[in-house]
């Protein structure tokens, strides 16, 4: 898979999830794309396990159009992501304009915030199951949906499933909403 000439945004902030931040980056990387961290404006951001990250820019700097895709990954961050609306109306502009998004964990905040959720199905971590319902979408406990451009995950595990069908994404055109397969969900189409 070559996804050469692709960008990517990663948006960090403040208790980003480690390995949702830096096994998207990786992924990204080794297949080709750019990977660009935003951050909201603070010189360096820390994981919740600590590890630091330096950012490339910031949300205010940038537009949807510079990227293929964005990734927002969880833990705590996107609970400090959601409140700067310069990283809300980054997301809100790339879902109008059908750019890939995923959004793994608690990454569900700024999709609801962002307003984006309407007459989506979705997945995320079963904590927020309430808030992305109420934000409009369709909850379905299973390690991957894709929903047109929209991607999302529940939780680390699921990252394998995640990011092949992020790549996936950038690779090939919106198609019907497809659960991942797990061990106890067969593969479903809706048309």
């Amino acid at each position: 898979m070559s996804l050469q000439g692709k960008r990517v945004a990663i948006l960090v902030e403040d208790l980003y999830q480690d390995q949702e931040v830096w096994y998207p980056y990786y992924r990204l990387k080794e297949a080709g794309a750019e990977a660009v961290f935003i951050g909201t404006g603070k010189p360096e951001y820390r994981g919740k396990y600590g590890y630091p990250l330096l950012p490339h820019v910031t949300a205010d700097q940038v537009s949807a159009a510079q990227f293929d895709g964005i990734i927002v990954p969880g833990g705590y961050a996107p609970d400090l992501l959601r409140r700067h609306p310069a990283v809300l109306q980054l997301v809100r502009e790339a879902s109008q304009q059908g750019k890939v998004i995923g959004a793994i964990c608690h990454a569900g905040w700024v999709l609801c915030s962002a307003d984006v959720l309407r007459g989506k199905t979705v997945t995320c971590f079963s904590a927020i199951r309430d808030d992305v319902v109420n934000a409009g979408a369709t909850f379905v406990d299973r390690e991957v949906v894709r929903d047109g451009n929209l991607i999302t995950s529940r939780k680390p595990d699921d990252l394998p499933a995640f990011m092949r069908t992020f790549l996936d994404a950038l690779e090939a055109p919106a198609r019907p909403l497809t659960h991942g397969r797990s061990s106890k969900a067969k593969l479903a189409v809706r048309r």
